[in-house]
């Protein structure tokens, strides 16, 4: 299936991320895994009626598109993986599902000739990235490529969630936007970091210890640092050179963004262990932000923490 446009400006080339997608292993046993019971969900139906305006929203943010049906068996189990895993990202990108039998003139459209089909959306430009049941890790491996992908071509606008529907009492609330961040997430979205970031010390000023507010921040500093990046390079490039500080700095941006979180505080505690001093000093400040980005309830920071503590003492 060739790329198919919309007519949208800033388009990127997925010509390479979809042979990269593609070179992903066999499948092995899809993940059974259920989803998450959050407030709120990255996950949606998509029609042949508003298709074209989740493509759209492409120019701000990856949008990936899971054609299936009822008939394909197994699918069931990727489309939840898939929608665990999108989650998981909490808007680095959007996943809608496409039933083909449901709507075949959009199915006939994009070419989609066997179902499960993946197909990426990124600057208002489509491209297959994989074919039949994918388990978590292939999925996993792909997500990743896609984030990479946006990332390295400026794209640095986050999906806003969806309400899921209430599975609790009509008086428990869901979660809402914070009001309080409207601003700054407005300037991430427009790619200007260095004012979000701004906004946020702005609001901190008052709050100092508020996590949401901590997080937005070094979000809003990461997507400053690693826009117009390529991440693939500034991890090779630190491949390289173990002791250039600002190469290891960059490639732990990149893997953390990446979904890549343990390998990226492992880089840093290991870069603090091997600097002393300013340098030292620098590589405990970044890797303290990206405590505060992924969050304290991310399994990788208490171990992480313990680690930094051994490296330091």
């Amino acid at each position: 299936m060739s790329s198919q446009s919309f007519n949208r400006p800033g388009a990127v080339d997925l010509s390479e991320l979809a042979r990269n997608a593609g070179e992903a292993p066999a499948p092995g046993a899809p993940s059974t895994t259920p989803a998450g019971a959050s407030g709120q969900t990255w996950v949606t139906e998509a029609t042949e009626e508003n298709f074209n305006e989740f493509a759209q929203k492409s120019v701000q943010y990856p949008v990936l598109a899971l054609f299936t049906s009822p008939r394909a068996q197994g699918a069931d189990a990727t489309v939840a993986a898939l929608a665990r895993i999108t989650d998981e990202a909490q808007g680095r990108w959007l996943m809608v599902t496409v039933d083909v039998d449901a709507n075949p003139r959009l199915a006939q459209t994009l070419g989609i000739q066997a179902v499960p089909m993946l197909v990426a959306i990124i600057g208002g430009q489509a491209a297959p990235l994989a074919q039949g049941t994918m388990d978590e890790n292939q999925l996993r491996q792909i997500t990743d490529q896609v984030a990479q992908a946006a990332v390295s071509s400026g794209m640095v606008g986050r999906a806003e969630a969806i309400s899921k529907p209430s599975t609790t009492t009509a008086t428990e609330e869901q979660p809402k936007d914070d009001p309080r961040t409207a601003q700054a997430e407005q300037l991430i979205a427009d790619g200007k970091f260095d004012e979000a970031v701004a906004a946020y010390d702005a609001l901190l000023a008052n709050q100092p210890n508020d996590a949401v507010l901590k997080a937005g921040r070094a979000g809003a500093a990461v997507l400053g640092r690693l826009a117009g990046t390529d991440p693939r390079e500034l991890l090779q490039s630190a491949q390289g050179a173990p002791d250039d500080l600002e190469a290891q700095l960059a490639a732990a941006d990149a893997q953390v963004l990446g979904g890549d979180v343990k390998g990226g505080f492992d880089r840093l505690v290991e870069t603090i262990r091997r600097t002393r001093d300013e340098d030292q000093d620098r590589a405990r400040t970044r890797l303290l932000e990206l405590f505060d980005l992924v969050g304290p309830d991310d399994p990788n920071v208490a171990p992480a923490r313990r680690s930094l503590a051994a490296a330091l003492f």
